[in-house]
């Protein structure tokens, strides 16, 4: 809606009340909204122990795009610890089933456009760990908005 500012002064000439209350909660939800871009997000951990362990945490869609190697492995998987819910695994083992060291699942998240927004690390002698929260911005196609226009007839 282009014209909000003038339809918003015209209320408030007229003292339309509800109509500049639902302006302003409207106002307020757009802004809110261009804060709050919704994105992808993934949690890499690294565990070091026994060669090197990967495990990841995301929305299983997600994961079987970017590792299209796990797709079988997570929709047979029922029972296993990391599939408890239905969308979404945590701590699935990625490295147990495919041959990627750490660097290779991080530049494989890199060059699918994810950037990592948080990190941490920490543990003491054999339990040490690294995580690492990975976004991107939503790919998915947004539903395009139908543009409805009026039709008369033509004499």
């Amino acid at each position: 809606f282009q014209d909000f500012n003038l339809l918003y002064e015209e209320a408030k000439y007229y003292q339309l009340q509800p109509m500049i209350k639902e302006l302003e909660r409207w106002k307020q939800e757009k802004e809110q909204r261009k804060h709050f871009q919704p994105c992808d997000c993934l949690v890499v951990r690294v565990t070091p122990d026994l060669g090197e362990r990967i495990a990841l945490s995301g929305e299983k869609a997600l994961i079987e795009e970017i590792f299209p190697e796990t797709g079988d492995v997570m929709c047979n998987s029922v029972n296993a610890g990391w599939n408890q819910d239905p969308t979404h695994v945590i701590r699935f083992p990625l490295n147990g089933y495919c041959r990627l060291n750490s660097v290779q699942v991080l530049e494989r998240l890199f060059q699918k456009g994810f950037n990592v927004a948080a990190s941490c690390g920490g543990g003491v002698d054999s339990s040490q760990f690294s995580e690492y929260v990975l976004c991107r911005e939503d790919r998915r196609p947004q539903p395009t908005p139908t543009i409805r226009i009026k039709q008369e007839p033509l004499d």
